[in-house]
């Protein structure tokens, strides 16, 4: 199957032709449908990537740490061989996406050949086909928008933060930055009768939120 990945050492997109993922236990395996692209997360995934190495190091601070207790613990040459090894890997990109189930574990009652499901998460990525756990599935009614279905994880990550902002009916909630997951925010802010304050340096979007 074909899957989009990123070179970790260059920044470097590449269209790969890779094995079609093993199913495990509590998951589900999907063809995809359609999967998100999100600008502000995976476009700074990229930015990152592409950055020289102390550029990388910057935007990667815990892994930094990580790497000095690995050089205190296996020495100079293990640490950099292990350094090198990482960045030289392709990682997946994507974590929305929307497809058909064609398979499932033995274990998993609530999904079935044929069902649609929505997916988030780390291995719901760009790819032909994605193995995902039920947790991170919502089965689909046929008649569903499908498009619309692959934002499921920027809908979720919104309502969360809504949820724990924990706000009532009339108050005020200011929304610092209105790329696409602000706007969805703002969205969900305004049907629960919550008084939102949209921020952001483009005026353009801005104009949206209001």
């Amino acid at each position: 199957m074909r899957q989009l990945t990123q070179k970790l050492k260059d920044g470097t997109m590449q269209i790969l032709d890779v094995a079609v993922p093993s199913l495990k236990k509590g998951h589900i395996l999907a063809k995809n449908y359609y999967s998100l692209i999100s600008a502000g997360t995976e476009g700074s995934t990229v930015k990152a990537a592409r950055k020289g190495y102390i550029g990388k190091a910057k935007e990667r601070p815990q892994q930094v740490k990580q790497v000095m207790d690995t050089l205190m613990e296996k020495g100079l040459v293990q640490t950099y061989r292990a350094v090198m090894k990482k960045l030289d890997a392709h990682s997946p990109l994507g974590y929305s996406c929307v497809g058909q189930v064609i398979d499932v574990a033995d274990d998993v009652r609530e999904f079935k050949a044929g069902d649609f499901a929505a997916c988030g998460g780390l291995t719901a990525s760009h790819a032909e086909v994605v193995c995902v756990p039920t947790n991170l599935c919502v089965k689909l009614d046929p008649s569903t928008d499908m498009k619309q279905a692959a934002y499921n994880t920027l809908g979720a990550i919104a309502m969360q933060g809504v949820r724990q902002a924990d706000l009532r009916l009339g108050e005020y909630c200011a929304v610092n930055g209105l790329g696409l997951l602000g706007q969805i925010t703002c969205l969900l802010l305004k049907a629960s009768g919550v008084n939102v304050i949209g921020i952001d340096i483009n005026e353009s979007m801005v104009e949206i939120a209001a």
